[in-house]
This record gives structure tokens, C-alpha cells and sequence, in this order.
């Protein structure tokens, strides 16, 4: 009898702590929806996923304006490029018409109560040599419903940009090409300013910073990312 009575207290003790507990995972919980956007009529190819969260207006409305001002920048300079190409050789153009690609997908880091952190990818051909890869972030606070700044995440380190870019150039130092490094390139594109660590994604466990093409070396090196720990 005295083992069955402590059992049925467990037993009830137990679940009382799992009805406690589902209430604040849901209140916690913040859902990332994916909205898509395609379109391939000539001469575009245009592939975009982008995210928006339920309630957060403020956030969807600084994502969405990002995406707005991509799509019309890439259809205004293509088309312009499009014409020029026309224009100056029609009977290759008839035989090898031009496509023009925008692609945009994004990486999501922190997504909670207190933070929401996206970064958005873009790459986009108009014409040219080459397409342009870069990236841009968006970091937000659901509760103040402001956008988190890097110096908000070191409120007491009047140094942390100094901190970082240390860590970045001994980073990036190693993971670029010998043949491609440029010490005063590197130490420019990853000194100590904020516009060079403007683009960061905040994890759980470290931020990642985006570091852009021909930011620290030629094109042809390509991004990196540097990996800062908490």
C-alpha cells in the first residue's frame, strides 16, 4: 500500500509538471513562415524565399522592403542592359537572347521572444561579366520592436569592435588564398568599423559575420564568414 500510494504521487506529481510545462513552450514558440516569389518571363529567372512571422509587422514590413527594393533594382538595371545589348548588336542578340537572375533565400539564426535574427542572401546577374553575391541582415527585438545593433550585444565592452576585428584578420588571414591575400586589404576590410561587421547573424552559441566579396580580397576569393564565439 505504501509503494502504491508514492507511485500515484509520482505519477500525479508528473504530469501536474507536464501541464505546466506545454502552456510556456507555446507562448515561447515563434513560427518563420516562408513566403516565395517566382517569375521566369523573359528575360528574367527570378527565385526568392524570404521569411515573415505572424504579429511581428514591424520586422515583416523591413524584410519585405528589402525584397521590394532588390527585385525593382534588378528588373530596372536589367532591362537597361537588355536594351543596350539590343541596340548594339541586334542579329546576336535574335540568335542568343539574354536571361537575367535575381535569387534570394536567407539563413535564420535566433528566432524568439526576444530575437529575431535573419540574414538575407541575394545573388542577381544584369547583365555583364559576372553576378554579384552579397548579403544583408536584419536583426530585431520583438519586445522593443527595434532593430538590434552589434553594440547592443556589448553593452559594457567599449572595445568589442577591436575584439572582433582582431579575431576576424586572424580568421580570414588563414582561410583566404596566399596568392589572393593582401595584408592591407584585409586590415582595411576588417578593421575595427562597424560598416565592415554591419552584417551579423546571431546564434545561439556565437554571431556570425558576413564578410562580403572584395571586402577583404579580389572578387575572385569569393564571402567568407567568421565565426565569433560568445
Amino acid at each position: 500500500m505504501f509503494v502504491a500510494a508514492v507511485l500515484g504521487l509520482g505519477f500525479f506529481y508528473f504530469k501536474n509538471v507536464e501541464v505546466v510545462k506545454a502552456p510556456n513552450e507555446k507562448i515561447n514558440a515563434v513560427a518563420v513562415e516562408d513566403k516565395k516569389i517566382t517569375d521566369n518571363t523573359d528575360p528574367f529567372k527570378i527565385d526568392i524565399t524570404y521569411p515573415q512571422i505572424s504579429g511581428l509587422d514591424d520586422f515583416n514590413k523591413k524584410v519585405k522592403d528589402i525584397i521590394d527594393k532588390e527585385i525593382n533594382d534588378f528588373k530596372t538595371n536589367s532591362l537597361e542592359n537588355d536594351a543596350a545589348v539590343k541596340q548594339v548588336d541586334p542579329v546576336g542578340y535574335a540568335k542568343y537572347p539574354r536571361e537575367y537572375e535575381l535569387d534570394i533565400s536567407y539563413d535564420k539564426g535566433v528566432v524568439d521572444e526576444n530575437t529575431v535574427s535573419v540574414i538575407i542572401n541575394i545573388y542577381n546577374f544584369e547583365g555583364g561579366a559576372h553576378g554579384a553575391s552579397y548579403s544583408k541582415a536584419v536583426n530585431y527585438s520583438p519586445k522593443t520592436k527595434i532593430e538590434i545593433k552589434l553594440a547592443n550585444l556589448f553593452p559594457d565592452q567599449p572595445d568589442y569592435l577591436k575584439t572582433i576585428s582582431d579575431f576576424a584578420i586572424k580568421d580570414l588571414t588563414k582561410k583566404i588564398d596566399p596568392q589572393m591575400a593582401d595584408n592591407s586589404w584585409i586590415n582595411t576590410g576588417a578593421g575595427p568599423k562597424e560598416e565592415n561587421y554591419s552584417v551579423f547573424l546571431i546564434n545561439k552559441n556565437n554571431i556570425t559575420f558576413y564578410i562580403q566579396q572584395y571586402q577583404v580580397a579580389a572578387g575572385a576569393a569569393g564571402s567568407f564568414k567568421v565565426i565569433f564565439p560568445k
